[in-house]
């Protein structure tokens, strides 16, 4: 482990002579206790992977959990779950994104388990092909409520195969009158005006917070000119036909399917894994 102490510790002078602090996306001082992320026995246990690479060795097991682990969203201990730690703290999401997901342990090493974030899973999906889902709510009573069930039955079971580009605005089709969507309040230079398909950027940001929490980035999307009452601020995605979109491209070797539904005011969106019917 000598070259990644030492590279720790240049890690920690650059950090130093850059302001930039360890919270940073960089290797910790060699003063950090994982006690409270990492087990050896758990995650030996978790991953017949590292079973086979690298076998029963405490160093060389908490080496790899550093380096490659945290990063890849490995759970290293019972006590510690990374997507249940970025669903639970949507602040924390909308600050770091999924771009090193290693910042979201570091963060609960040096903050988080003292101020007491809640860093598991309370209820574990029943699907174990999910990567994850999200919830928002909305007045089944208003008039954007058509729009936003229309949207939502319209990106429901859509699959985006391994390496492809998902577009929002385009899987919605346009928003006329014609394709279903109806006059509702919408959003435009900073006031809230009355458009066709006004509240569609409901579905499609709580497509984006599932996004998130299954560490799919987005590859384009945008932030609304006011804030929204139905996620957290930093985590919206403004909508506007032929302007802005929300995109992302599937990063995993497999094909994922969107899951969108509705009922009683309570929109969920998820990501799972789907069948490849090409093979």
């Amino acid at each position: 482990m000598r070259k990644w102490k030492e590279a720790a510790a240049l890690t920690l002078v650059l950090c130093v002579v850059s302001g930039s602090g360890l919270q940073a996306r960089g290797l910790p001082a060699e003063s950090t206790n994982y006690t409270s992320v990492f087990d050896a026995g758990y995650y030996y246990a978790s991953y017949p992977d590292l079973q086979k690479s690298i076998g029963y060795d405490e160093d060389k097991l908490l080496e790899h959990f550093i380096t490659e682990g945290m990063e890849e969203g490995r759970t290293g201990s019972a006590g510690f779950n990374v997507k249940a730690y970025m669903k639970n703290n949507l602040d924390l999401l909308a600050a770091y994104g999924v771009n090193d997901l290693s910042v979201y342990y570091y963060h609960y090493i040096e903050k988080g388990r003292t101020e007491g974030r809640v860093a598991t899973l309370t209820l574990p999906s029943k699907n174990t092909d999910e990567l994850a889902a999200f919830s928002t709510q909305y007045d089944p009573k208003e008039d954007r409520a058509v729009n936003v069930e229309l949207a939502a039955e319209r990106i429901n079971g859509i699959v985006v195969q391994s390496g492809e580009t998902f577009s929002f605005s385009r899987s919605i089709l346009s928003r006329t009158v014609r394709n279903g969507y109806v006059m509702a309040p919408s959003f435009a230079g900073g006031r809230v005006v009355k458009s066709v398909g006004g509240g569609i950027c409901q579905v499609s940001s709580t497509l984006y917070v599932a996004m998130l929490l299954s560490s799919i980035p987005a590859t384009e999307r945008y932030a609304h000119s006011l804030q929204v009452d139905y996620v957290p601020e930093g985590l919206d995605s403004a909508i506007v036909e032929g302007v802005k979109d929300l995109r992302f491209r599937n990063p995993y070797d497999y094909p994922i399917k969107i899951n969108s539904s509705f009922k009683d005011g309570t929109l969920t969106v998820g990501l799972s894994r789907a069948e490849d019917d090409r093979l």
